[in-house]
């Protein structure tokens, strides 16, 4: 039953075959693109080559959907190989930009003739440079999070490459005062990146942000970071004891596999604690800040004067930056110390 099964599907393939190449010619790939799913072969180029000798059918000088487009299927691999070189990757996927017009006879051919659950031309073109990049390099395909994009133009015959940000989490200490927390963006390009800034978005690095980023620059080749800091200070504060955590972006890194130092001294600044994380949280994150100031009044400080700042803890205040914006905080503890008759000492 089952062989009966298998021989009325392969002369139903032989007659659509027949039908589909009286309209017109196609290539071995794309005539057993049509039929590959009813089958239990894995390469639609062989499929289409046994259908085309079944039915003594000559071979096309080209094909009416591809017009041979696979036929060159080695060299675009080989434009891949050359585009990664350089970067340090285990899994990637293709993606392909094709001639609008392929597309439009792929989805005509398929629809005249009942072709349905067949995989479209983009689909196929793909998953062979993928298999054939797989055969050269022993890469693996990853559809979801590839560490590599390769992105075929058969429009302009080029090769673009994406890789997958990197996420990290660490820490940073300042004992010295005079350094801003941020950098300003570059101005030709507000922050997105271009030819005047080296696509990294900023062109200075006398910042907390900036020195990171130089750092993680030179680590991992990577174009721009993206940093969430977990609350900040202006250029006159110092940052001490464990330091303040952040989070950064790195966007198309070219280096994954970089070993990171549990300190790393970079001028002015240390960073430290240093890891690769999944992903940034979503949402404002929570936090305590250790905070210590000195206080400098006109007149004496008196001690019952002093006994009232015990009402602030809990008590939320609203605080305003050196741009103007508004920030709501809660005192958690405050310990305080008369050092002279108007100074003092806040923790």
């Amino acid at each position: 039953m089952q062989k009966y099964g298998m021989l009325e599907e392969h002369d139903k393939i032989i007659h659509q075959s027949k039908s589909i190449l009286k309209e017109c010619d196609l290539c071995d790939n794309c005539l057993g693109r049509f039929f590959i799913n009813s089958t239990r072969l894995s390469s639609g180029k062989r499929l289409g080559n046994k259908i085309r000798n079944s039915i003594n059918s000559r071979s096309v000088t080209k094909c009416y959907i591809c017009k041979n487009l696979l036929s060159n299927a080695d060299l675009y691999v080989k434009m891949m190989q050359n585009a990664s070189m350089g970067y340090e990757f285990s899994t990637f996927t293709v993606g392909a930009i094709l001639k609008q017009s392929i597309i439009e006879r792929d989805d005509k051919l398929r629809s005249k003739f009942n072709l349905h659950g067949v995989d479209g031309i983009k689909t196929a073109v793909t998953r062979e440079l993928g298999k054939k990049f797989v055969s050269k390099t022993k890469k693996r395909i990853d559809h979801l999070l590839a560490d590599i994009t390769f992105t075929i133009n058969f429009k302009t015959e080029r090769c673009n490459v994406k890789t997958k940000p990197i996420f990290l989490y660490g820490k940073y200490i300042k004992d010295k005062r005079g350094l801003p927390q941020k950098e300003e963006s570059c101005q030709d390009c507000k922050g997105k990146g271009c030819i005047f800034c080296n696509n990294h978005g900023i062109v200075s690095f006398d910042s907390i942000e900036g020195k990171i980023s130089k750092f993680l620059y030179e680590k991992f080749e990577t174009d721009q970071v993206k940093f969430t800091w977990i609350g900040g200070e202006d250029k006159t504060s110092l940052v001490m004891g464990n330091g303040r955590p952040f989070f950064a972006k790195l966007l198309s890194p070219k280096k994954r596999n970089v070993r990171l130092a549990k300190k790393s001294n970079l001028d002015e600044i240390m960073i430290h604690a240093l890891r690769k994380i999944d992903h940034i949280p979503n949402g404002s994150i929570r936090f305590k800040s250790k905070i210590k100031m000195l206080v400098v009044a006109k007149n004496d400080i008196s001690s019952n004067k002093l006994k009232r700042l015990k009402q602030l803890v809990t008590v939320p205040i609203e605080i305003t930056d050196s741009h103007n914006k508004q920030h709501k905080r809660t005192i958690h503890k405050l310990k305080y110390k008369k050092i002279l008759y108007n100074h003092l000492l806040l923790r």
